[in-house]
């Protein structure tokens, strides 16, 4: 009787919470360094408005929750962010200790550029992000991201261009897949290597939690973008190793 109670007490404090304004997600959102929501509409349980993320990238974001008592007292919420140049979909499964998020879609090359001008690079093409698991939790440090499971990210190729200290360099890349490894309580590693005739992986990525990433570049990588190596390095040989502050 008194389980029964209770669930009914909880169903009701669910419902009136998610038909209230999506305008209170606004609240929410804005707790996030570099993100707001703008123009939101509907209600907490259906809605839509549009994402802003610092650097300059904006999409429009609608979401609705899934939530049946019959099943599971977690609520689910189901998204979905579009733009010009994106179109990626997923769900976050919301709990009291951490929220697992899934992601899947393509973005554009054009849709990176915000974010890519600082380091002077610019990149075309296509992304495609095979469906994805992250568990998101918080401690009292920081908030924390876990790569469930492997994924990876494919990219079309096309015509990079950056900056050096001799001015505007540009190369033809060809496709190339980047597998991402997760890795229980650490960021993931990220191998980068061909799409097609892989010999293996030409570029890696290692994540710190400090903002640093860790870059384990070969001969191959290098002529890859374009560059020459003089040296009798073979094409998946090490060649070059550095650190460097992303994020």
């Amino acid at each position: 009787m008194k389980r029964n109670l209770f669930i009914g007490v909880l169903a009701v404090a669910v419902m009136l919470v998610t038909l209230a304004p999506a305008n209170l997600l606004r609240i929410a959102v804005t707790q996030i360094a570099g993100v707001d929501l703008v123009k939101p509409q509907g209600t907490v349980w259906h809605g839509n408005g549009v994402l802003i993320v610092n650097p300059g990238l904006s999409a429009n974001l609608s979401w609705q929750v899934a939530w049946q008592i019959s099943e599971s007292l977690t609520p689910t919420v189901r998204w979905q962010l579009s733009n010009d140049e994106l179109s990626l979909r997923g769900s976050v499964a919301l709990g009291l200790n951490a929220q697992k998020v899934a992601i899947e879609g393509n973005f554009s090359g054009r849709s990176l550029e915000p974010a890519l001008a600082r380091y002077d690079i610019s990149i075309p093409g296509t992304f495609q992000v095979t469906p994805t698991l992250v568990l998101i939790s918080e401690s009292d440090a920081a908030t924390e991201f876990e790569l469930v499971t492997d994924s990876k990210l494919f990219w079309s190729g096309g015509t990079i261009r950056y900056v050096q200290s001799n001015g505007l360099e540009q190369a033809y890349v060809p496709a190339l897949t980047a597998t991402i490894k997760s890795a229980q309580g650490s960021l993931p590693t990220v191998f980068i290597g061909l799409t097609e005739n892989s010999t293996g992986p030409l570029l890696t990525l290692t994540p710190e939690l400090n903002g640093y990433v860790n870059i384990v570049v070969t001969r191959g990588f290098i002529e890859l973008v374009g560059r020459t190596w003089t040296g009798s390095a073979k094409y998946n040989d090490v060649v070059l190793e550095v650190k460097r502050k992303v994020f």
